[in-house]
């Protein structure tokens, strides 16, 4: 756990840094415009929240769904427009969506409705859906976008691994199921990163950031062969990926808090936790292959991370001073979503999973909770600690490879 947060920390220094070298005078304040709008709902004639819980549609069982659970509703609020409006659901500026690292939105967005507190600033409020899930998948209008695994040419399971099936054809069926659904996340992450890439350019983000970040889409496309590969290996023939629906991946207004904060959840806690829970998997795999390709895995995701925490203190340096006290708001409140059990299908949580790059669902959601405590909390305690401080142009720093 010390050597994650040595390169947190790290990372984060790296961010302060980007921002000097940039010139201080420059404040990237928003990257796109704001959610204002035309028009809206005035905050004295709004009706007010429906009582909750609120859930809709079927209850996922089958991981091959992408999903796990019900989709059900939680309150999201955000402060009025200066004409004190609020606006449409699709255009608010809301904090702390679910991040698709074991909670994805669903369904859509209502409102604006009112804020149960008449003296909170936050005071138009939304009903956004969510629901379990792994991975962090393309999110776009509340849908996590996932591509199928398909019979073919085995275009993206092509790699050789070291692995082989184990010969117990139950455990094999859930393995392969287990790596393609992984696979599928992977997958998807590649066009995540692309959006990421976009988004970075919007907020002015200096190109050592922009290249990073292009990097890490590239670690995901291996992510996606290596997983596919594994799955094909146990399911005993080629799978393949189809296509990725990406309509409307660019849809909705840009700023730099909206995309800060949607990576503090994203990057920061999903993908340092994601990098973590890897580690641990490739700790305790007995294959050879599985374990080569997780600790592989685990190291990009890592750089991942990092990137993600070098983005938020560059941001939390360059953005208007109360960005820094939503960055540690974000967190707080990723931490608290990270913490709860993690629930796994009974029929995939079997014996003999560890050994194949699963562990049990209680020992994942005990490994959260040491990072939580051991590693995110504080790197993220020093983060927003140093941003708070006066601007002072430090040496040099060395490159870090994220």
């Amino acid at each position: 756990m010390q050597l994650f947060l040595t390169r947190l920390l790290r990372a984060s220094r790296w961010g302060a840094t980007l921002v000097l070298a940039a010139g201080y005078g420059t404040t990237a304040s928003g990257c796109g415009g704001g959610a204002g709008g035309d028009g809206g709902d005035a905050v004295d004639t709004l009706e007010p929240l429906p009582a909750l819980p609120l859930c809709e549609g079927p209850t996922y069982t089958d991981p091959m769904d992408g999903y796990s659970g019900q989709c059900c509703y939680e309150v999201h609020c955000a402060a009025p427009t200066d004409d004190n409006l609020c606006v449409g659901p699709s255009e608010a500026d809301l904090t702390n969506l679910p991040p698709g690292s074991g909670t994805c939105e669903c369904g859509s967005r209502s409102g604006p409705f009112a804020n149960a507190d008449p003296a909170a600033v936050e005071a138009c409020c939304y009903l956004v859906g969510v629901i379990g899930c792994e991975g962090r998948p393309l999110m776009i209008a509340g849908e996590a976008r996932l591509a199928d695994v398909v019979p073919g040419t085995a275009a993206w399971s092509s790699l050789r691994v070291d692995a082989s099936c184990t010969g117990d054809l139950a455990l094999d069926e859930v393995l392969s199921r287990r790596w393609a659904e992984r696979a599928r996340y992977e997958h998807a992450s590649v066009a995540s990163f692309a959006r990421f890439s976009m988004a970075l350019l919007a907020c002015g983000a200096p190109p050592e950031l922009v290249a990073a970040s292009q990097r890490a889409g590239a670690d995901e496309v291996r992510h996606a062969q290596l997983a596919l590969s594994l799955a094909s290996t146990y399911a005993g023939r080629p799978l393949d990926l189809g296509p990725l629906d990406i309509e409307g991946a660019f849809a909705g207004p840009v700023t730099l808090e909206a995309v800060t904060l949607s990576t503090v959840v994203e990057a920061c806690v999903g993908e340092t936790l994601s990098a973590i829970e890897i580690a641990a998997c490739a700790g305790a795999a007995t294959s050879k292959g599985v374990r080569e390709a997780l600790s592989a895995i685990a190291e990009d995701e890592t750089r991942h991370a990092e990137l993600g925490w070098a983005f938020v203190r560059w941001a939390a340096s360059a953005g208007r001073p109360g960005l820094r006290a939503a960055i540690a708001q974000a967190f707080e409140q990723a931490f608290e979503k990270a913490s709860v059990d993690v629930n796994t299908a009974p029929a995939d949580d079997v014996a003999g999973v560890a050994d194949h790059g699963f562990l049990p669902a209680a020992e994942i959601t005990a490994l959260r909770r040491q990072a939580i405590s051991e590693v995110l909390r504080p790197a993220a305690i020093a983060l927003t600690r140093e941003a708070a401080r006066p601007a002072a142009r430090p040496a040099p720093a060395a490159h870090l490879s994220v």
